[in-house]
């Protein structure tokens, strides 16, 4: 018995020792994260200030413009070319895309975005905002049956204002609403055994001036019960597409031919 004892007993200390050994691990492994945060954080603001500071002496004797692109897969501007074409008439250097890290660490960004920043200073910025948008409608003219992604570079909103792309707190949906009736015998999101509220998107092409061209349905009905108005829902969306002036898509702020998207949710 008392070896069974004593058996137990070093059984026990041993555990102890591994679960103290396993924290003190986790805590120097915690504190060494900490210290090499810090490490590149003081890293990164020197090389952020050396590289702005060469940006001010660089623009003293050229003028350099570029474009920010998100990160890790920004998508391409795609006037490049002609954006370096009108550029180099005011004796700017189209210097491309760049994108900042989403791992942390350091990319030239400081340089980039103090040059861009010098630049606009010292040609306006509306000025230069207005030569992205020629670089556009050169590129458009160049390609006129190119319908743009909403990508990074586009931007659609609806009288004026941004859309919702999880529910309906947008204008675009009070507006369907407003003349919109429920069919008899739709039963309203039940969240006790629905985990998502239905949907439609609607995917569609707009011409320059905010025109549908051509659109498509795709339903997102969570209640089987409900399957059966699909038919209501595309009717009263098409009477509302029918009667509505949507804005174009713009791209770096010039209208293009473009396929986007907006959703209606419902009850």
């Amino acid at each position: 018995m008392k070896l069974y004892l004593f058996l137990f007993s070093v059984f026990l200390q041993s555990c102890l020792y591994a679960q103290e050994s396993t924290a003190s691990k986790s805590d120097s492994l915690a504190e060494l994260k900490k210290i090499i945060f810090a490490e590149r954080i003081i890293y990164n603001k020197k090389r952020c200030s050396e590289d702005s500071i060469r940006a001010v002496k660089a623009s003293e004797i050229q003028n350099k413009y570029f474009i920010n692109i998100a990160a890790p897969y920004g998508d391409k501007f795609l006037p490049g070319e002609e954006l370096r074409m009108i550029l180099k008439k005011h004796n700017i250097i189209w210097g491309g895309e760049w994108m900042g890290s989403d791992m942390g660490g350091y990319s030239g960004e400081c340089y980039y975005s103090v040059m861009t920043e010098l630049t606009e200073k010292k040609f306006g910025k509306d000025f230069i905002d207005g030569l992205v948008k020629e670089s556009v409608a050169m590129y458009v003219k160049k390609h006129p049956d190119k319908i743009f992604d909403n990508d990074e570079h586009c931007e659609w909103t609806y009288k004026g204002k941004y859309l919702s792309y999880t529910d309906d707190n947008d204008q675009l949906n009070k507006d369907f609403f407003h003349n919109f009736i429920y069919p008899e015998g739709y039963e309203n999101y039940n969240p006790s055994f629905q985990k998502y509220r239905s949907s439609t998107a609607i995917t569609i092409i707009l011409d320059q001036k905010g025109k549908v061209l051509k659109h498509q349905f795709s339903h997102r009905i969570y209640n089987d019960h409900n399957l059966k108005y699909i038919p209501y829902f595309e009717k009263e969306i098409n009477k509302f597409i029918k009667y509505t002036k949507f804005e174009p898509v713009k791209y770096s702020g010039y209208p293009v031919k473009s396929e986007t998207i907006f959703f209606i949710y419902y009850k």
